[in-house]
């Protein structure tokens, strides 16, 4: 790498060929930071830690700021440059001017802004917000596997092989819901103010007090009279039964009533045709038989007389046998008569109240039976209700139990695979929310037990460099890297291509010593 600086910052010109080891030194104040920021101002119009930065001089007149790196490009040589000339910035490739845009996306090709600034500063990442740092670290490694998180959470014993563990409830549940959804889509299904677990808690409060009301309601119930059912329903019958025949008799009465009228005129007016007969056959029976005939006056022979006394005999024979049967009949119709049987309803309103008031009793013992039989089945249906609900509840509570232990060896196991990266930095990538019972993403490096704030400047530049011979191994990217005040330094230095060192001399004039390694 070559860089060149015309009026940048405190530098009025100065170029800069780089050795695989290039060593500036010299008093405060010299340009060692300057010519360290100057490559990151060519790339990105930067300071090294990617802030905004304007390399005009302040100290005296210029007319044109300039900068310009030659990078090497797997072999090939490439020169950036740029420059700001009476406030106007111009943009070059290869000496070839070129519009802003253009150079911009020809750098992005070649680097991601922040991957470089870390491989370049080993500062640099400690000051991005966790976030971004967190996503950049976790960029290079693969989450673990959802086998590989079911067997450990499965595990029992430390010393198991994987084939030997046996999946607990918890990941056979996963597992099969997994199938059809993603771990945060099941998150989404049953937590939070609208997932099942809420709603099901919901629902089962309900389902407790219909429960309780319908048992209250039941308990309030009078007690039954000891009669099933299927009695008390034959009961009622019966007594429908004979309130309908009481209702009936007055009529009935009447209509015998009726018929004993009837029978007694009609035997009435029976007893005056057998008086009649009886007149008439007396009359009949007395008549005298004339011996002379009764037109011409001669006296009848012996035989006419004969004859007159068989015609009078034949007619009282037959009045007599009509007179029979009118007797005939007045018997047979006072045998009818006789054979009515009154109806007394004089008792017939006590006789229907007190039916009605037997009637009442069964059915309201009957009301009381349904509304009990009604009520158990209500009770009973809510008592089960409550019990699926609950059950589902639990079904809700325990998938999400899953689903947190799912996530937090998931956790252990991503952070196990990071931290195993490292030998001296302490990278945490969860943290436990008591409030919740759960692990949320976070980020933040220790060193030695301290948290990256308490460090010594050297031990920024040593946790700075461990990140970055780290995220160099992983990413495979090669860039320079440059490591201002390193005399705070006294550690092993690692890195993949041209390291650039910046140190302190007091009384000392800007020194640069470029280093080419054996190869």
């Amino acid at each position: 790498m070559e860089t060149e600086v015309i009026n940048f910052a405190g530098l009025q010109s100065k170029k800069v060929e780089y050795g695989d080891v290039t060593r500036l030194s010299g008093r405060n104040g010299q340009g060692k930071t300057t010519i360290g920021t100057a490559p990151v101002w060519v790339l990105y119009g930067t300071d090294m830690f990617g802030n905004k930065y304007n390399p005009s001089p302040t100290n005296y007149e210029f007319d044109r700021v300039f900068a310009s790196t030659i990078l090497q490009l797997d072999g090939v040589p490439m020169k950036f440059a740029r420059e700001i000339e009476k406030g106007t910035n111009s943009f070059y490739i290869n000496d070839v001017p070129t519009k802003a845009k253009e150079y911009e996306a020809a750098v992005a090709e070649l680097f991601d802004k922040d991957e470089f600034l870390s491989f370049y500063n080993p500062i640099y990442f400690f000051g991005r917000h966790w976030t971004k740092q967190r996503e950049q670290i976790m960029k290079y490694t693969t989450p673990p596997a959802k086998k590989e998180v079911f067997q450990e959470m499965s595990r029992t014993d430390p010393e198991q092989k994987p084939k030997e563990i046996t999946l607990n409830p918890a990941a056979v549940k996963l597992d099969e819901l997994m199938k059809k959804h993603s771990l945060d889509d099941l998150q989404k299904i049953h937590g939070g103010t609208g997932g099942q677990k809420s709603k099901l808690e919901k629902q089962h409060i309900a389902a407790q007090s219909r429960t309780k009301t319908l048992q209250e309601q039941l308990d309030k119930l009078p007690a039954s009279s000891g009669e099933n059912i299927e009695s008390l329903q034959a009961l009622e019958k019966e007594l429908r039964e004979q309130i309908r025949i009481a209702d009936e008799l007055p009529a009935k009465a009447n209509e015998i009533q009726r018929m004993q009228y009837e029978l007694k005129s009609r035997i009435a007016s029976q007893q005056d045709q057998i008086a009649q007969s009886k007149e008439r056959f007396l009359v009949l029976h007395g008549e005298l038989i004339e011996d002379q005939c009764p037109t011409c006056k001669q006296p009848l022979d012996e035989k006419a007389v004969s004859a007159a006394q068989e015609t009078k005999d034949a007619r009282v024979a037959k009045a007599r046998e009509a007179h029979q049967a009118l007797i005939d009949k007045r018997n047979e119709l006072e045998t009818e008569l006789a054979a009515i049987v009154p109806i007394d309803v004089g008792d017939l309103p006590k006789q229907v109240r007190e039916f009605e008031d037997q009637l009442e009793v069964v059915m309201t013992d009957i009301r009381n039976q349904n509304a009990r039989a009604q009520l158990e089945a209500d009770v009973a249906a809510a008592k089960q209700a409550e019990t699926d609900t609950l059950a589902s509840l639990k079904e809700s509570v325990f998938i999400l139990d899953a689903i947190k232990s799912y996530k937090a060896k998931e956790a252990e196991l991503q952070a196990s695979k990071v931290q195993s990266l490292f030998t001296s930095i302490s990278i945490r990538l969860f943290k436990y929310v008591k409030s919740k019972g759960e692990y949320e993403p976070d980020f933040s490096i220790q060193m030695d037990g301290k948290d990256y704030l308490a460090l010594s400047t050297g031990e920024r530049i040593s946790a700075g460099l461990e990140l970055t011979e780290v995220l160099f191994k992983q990413s495979e990217l090669i860039c320079p890297t440059f490591i201002d005040n390193i005399e705070s330094y006294t550690g092993r230095v690692a890195v993949y291509d041209q390291l650039i060192t910046g140190r302190v001399v007091e009384d000392q004039e800007l020194k640069i010593e470029a280093e080419v390694a054996l190869r």
